[in-house]
């Protein structure tokens, strides 16, 4: 993982978060983003994304809506129960970096 989607990350989470529980989630989501978009990398342009998913992975807010209200710096979300269904609104704004497999057969 990039350093810089991880010092995003860092600024969007509390500043005593453990680093090794973001670093678990940082290759979690690079594996997801890479999977998702059958590239081996984290696409060029996605780097703001991913540090988004990494925080939203970390402070456990890709369940079913627990997140109420988050404000740190220009970043805010507030979602209520049952609104915020995981990973489909990261999965509509990775739709741009997706490319098409060919197995050959």
């Amino acid at each position: 993982m990039k350093t810089e989607i991880l010092n995003m990350a860092k600024g969007l989470l509390p500043g005593d978060f453990d680093e090794d529980r973001l670093g678990f989630w940082a290759a979690d989501v690079e594996s997801y983003i890479c999977a998702y978009c059958g590239v081996e990398e984290v696409p060029a342009g996605c780097e703001t994304l991913a540090a988004r998913m990494i925080a939203a992975a970390a402070d456990g807010s890709l369940g079913d809506g627990a997140l109420k209200s988050v404000t740190r710096g220009d970043f805010s979300a507030s979602y209520e129960a049952g609104s915020r269904p995981g990973m489909e609104d990261f999965d509509r704004r990775l739709q741009r970096f997706r490319r098409l497999r060919w197995d050959g057969r």
